[in-house]
């Protein structure tokens, strides 16, 4: 059987890794399944290193993604490349994270899709504590995928047969299996949710990475300059407005060694304080720190429960991100920070939330204990083989 997996065309890691996980984890070891990666020339060569097949196309965009005008050939292109890529593969099943016009693809060939699916998409935490003005992340800044898959109504493939396109383009949110990357009590579904038996719970679908050799002597380094002091890792993506290095700062001058993803002028000025490095072993340097602040990526999130590390969630004004925050805060295995724009107390409760993480306070760790254990039953159990089994059905 041929599998064609498709990542989210300008979602970076984020989309890439579940996938590269699911297939190293899960597919690489079912016998009679062949999976292809449909992805840039880049990933090609990190994913080919490692054994995975992946279709001789560069999956990567002519036009700029980031302007408005380019939406309709930027749809043009990932339609043509896939219809391609499906040609070449014959597959019998899609597996895709976010690739809204797989369903073109998949629907128009009569093909059962499997998606990554991250429930935070359903808003189903209590509406006391939802905040109406938020949007999903895909919908932030200049990301051009925006809501297309979803409203637009133009005929990427022929400019014709409007109504048909748009009724294959809603599919998106109708994949015959899902595959939510967490476990149950974090990632819950709504009670009254259609085809409740089409979700799979797969546990975080994450790399439990190590430094690289050079990574571990320059960290070391610091370490040692930094010896004794708490260490608090800061990483965030791209969020926009949150003032990332006011926290930097902070625990600098509280004599904090800080290790961060986030690249600000603020990391030269404490240059012996703050290290600073774009892609970081997530897994790793959550081990080695006493406190991680992170903006609640499906991914992230998992990291430090795993390593019973507790951690502060900032707002990104996306629900899909902070609904799950504020259930983490609601189970007692994190604490939030509202967005500045949300709220303008948010220093003070981020600096009450620092006290109580001071006093050993902040965090239950008997559910942290819960949820580590949940996740790695809710691993240990997925099988691949039962989603595609249901899919194929």
């Amino acid at each position: 059987m041929n599998i064609l997996t498709i990542p989210y065309f300008a979602g970076g890691l984020s989309h890439l890794i579940p996938l590269y996980v699911l297939q190293q984890k899960y597919l690489k070891h079912s016998i009679g399944i062949k999976n292809h990666f449909l992805v840039n020339s880049g990933s090609q060569n990190f994913l080919t290193m490692q054994g995975v097949a992946c279709v001789p196309l560069n999956y990567s965009l002519e036009e700029n993604p980031l302007i408005p005008e380019n939406s309709e050939k930027i749809k043009e292109q990932l339609l043509e490349m896939e219809k391609k890529a499906y040609e070449i593969v014959k597959p019998s099943v899609i597996i895709e994270d976010t690739s809204f016009f797989t369903p073109l693809i998949a629907e128009k060939n009569n093909l059962p899709r499997i998606s990554i699916q991250r429930t935070g998409i359903f808003r189903s935490i209590d509406k006391k504590f939802r905040n109406a003005n938020h949007v999903h992340s895909l919908e932030k800044g200049n990301n051009s995928s925006k809501s297309d898959g979803f409203s637009d109504s133009h005929n990427t493939e022929t400019a014709t047969n409007m109504e048909s396109d748009l009724y294959f383009l809603q599919q998106y949110a109708k994949p015959k299996a899902k595959i939510v990357p967490g476990i149950p009590t974090i990632e819950r579904l709504p009670e009254n949710i259609k085809d409740k038996d089409s979700y799979f719970y797969s546990g975080p679908l994450i790399v439990m990475d190590k430094p690289s050799k050079n990574l571990t002597e320059r960290l070391f380094g610091f370490l040692k300059i930094n010896e004794k002091k708490p260490i608090v890792f800061i990483t965030t993506g791209t969020i926009d407005k949150t003032p990332i290095e006011n926290y930097i700062e902070f625990f600098v001058q509280k004599n904090y060694a800080v290790i961060t993803t986030c690249d600000h002028p603020v990391n030269e000025k404490y240059k012996q304080e703050v290290f600073y490095n774009k892609l970081l072993p997530l897994n790793y340097i959550c081990g080695i720190s006493n406190l991680v602040i992170h903006q609640c990526g499906s991914g992230m999130y998992h990291y430090p429960i795993l390593n019973r590390v507790p951690s502060l969630t900032v707002g990104t004004q996306c629900y899909d991100r902070e609904d799950v925050a504020l259930r983490l805060q609601e189970l007692g295995v994190s604490a939030h920070i509202p967005h500045p724009d949300d709220n303008s107390d948010y220093w003070n409760i981020f600096l009450d939330m620092v006290d109580k993480f001071e006093r050993n306070t902040l965090i239950n760790y008997e559910m942290m204990d819960q949820l580590k254990t949940e996740i790695e039953e809710t691993m240990s159990g997925f099988k691949i083989e039962k989603v595609i089994e249901y899919a194929l059905a």
